[in-house]
């Protein structure tokens, strides 16, 4: 028995003389996160026009001691789509070698992606998020997403000139695009229910006031919500006693008659449709088709003329509005959706 105590005494006597550290469990390193992220929900924001948003977040508890390296992704879904990989120019993947950096805030800028053949619709979600992993891909963690609204403007039909004189970024910075012309063709011709859509979104810009729809609609053709704004605002009495056309296509003569309205009602305290009259302004030359102008949209037609909103079409003409049949049948005088926009930015810039 005393030779038994014995052996157990110089046992724990020669465990003694160890080091601690070769009797703890060492942990499996790659079982255990390098990093924290602290910002794990991503601010909401707005993709700008070209597609382009700047994520921020923050990596918090980096472990120097941990010997691999960080890779950080930014993964995307539209709408209900799966969530994919950006890749492209504006992927912009993050790599932080074995760790040993000081935890930091970072940014990336990324954009939604082209080249798989999406088709943009207009008003589409996007979501983001940040993945960091490490080691391979099965290890890792992601963000919680942001929700992040498209402007709109892609997918949309355009003409070139939109895009070098900036049209739709300029018109989206006036909040002049109405939703009912999100996602559409801006080169077909635009309906007098469409323009009229555009004039209060002038009217709302110059003012800074929100129109109210008439309570009393006195069309018998519309019930357009944009149509009875415009209607109380003074931006139109309609074609007829009880009409408007809201499917009709707008001429150019309508147009500076509408926006016309539109600066009388924003700059002259207490006008109305009802008090209407002439503006002061220097008068331009005549155009050679003057006669030809409708006497109520003369005075409209020359004052935007005058301001630079509204140009003629060419060899002093100014195509008010179609005479003929013919004229008619080709679309003489009516403006297309793309250029009432831009004649709505130039008022909303020039007459501010």
């Amino acid at each position: 028995m005393k030779k038994l105590l014995s052996l157990l005494l110089a046992l724990v006597m020669c465990l003694s003389l160890l080091p601690l550290t070769a009797m703890a469990v060492i942990p499996d390193a790659t079982a255990q996160t390098p990093y924290d992220l602290t910002a794990k929900e991503l601010p909401a924001t707005e993709v700008d026009t070209h597609g382009l948003v700047e994520l921020t977040y923050k990596i918090n508890g980096l472990r120097t001691d941990y010997e691999t390296d960080i890779h950080i992704w930014v993964e995307f879904k539209i709408d209900d789509r799966e969530w994919n990989y950006l890749t492209g120019a504006y992927a912009n993947e993050v790599f932080i070698e074995n760790c040993l950096i000081a935890p930091d805030t970072y940014s990336m800028i990324s954009s939604y992606p082209e080249e798989d053949g999406y088709q943009w619709k207009g008003n589409e979600t996007v979501y983001y998020r940040v993945y960091l992993w490490w080691g391979d891909s099965d290890r890792g963690t992601r963000t919680s997403y942001s929700n992040i609204a498209t402007t709109g403007l892609r997918g949309e039909t355009a003409s070139p000139w939109t895009a070098d004189q900036k049209i739709f970024e300029r018109a989206e910075a006036l909040g002049l695009i109405p939703d009912s012309l999100r996602g559409s063709d801006w080169t077909k011709p635009i309906t007098r229910a469409e323009f009229a859509a555009i004039a209060v979104k002038v009217y709302e810009s110059l003012s800074g006031v929100k129109a109210i729809p008439s309570v009393v609609n006195p069309f018998t053709d519309t019930t357009d919500i944009e149509v009875l704004k415009a209607y109380n605002v003074g931006i139109t009495a309609g074609t007829a006693a009880d009409k408007f056309s809201p499917n009709v296509v707008l001429n150019r003569e309508q147009a500076a008659t509408m926006l016309t309205r539109v600066f009388k009602r924003v700059s002259i305290p207490g006008w109305t449709l009802d008090k209407d009259s002439p503006l002061e302004y220097t008068k331009p030359a005549p155009f050679a088709d003057d006669a030809s102008i409708s006497p109520y949209a003369k005075d409209s037609v020359y004052f935007m003329v005058a301001n630079g909103i509204i140009t003629g079409i060419g060899n002093n003409m100014f195509a008010p509005r179609a005479i003929t049949s013919a004229e008619q049948a080709t679309g003489y005088a009516s403006a297309t959706r793309e250029q009432a926009l831009a004649i709505a930015v130039r008022m909303a810039e020039n007459l501010r």
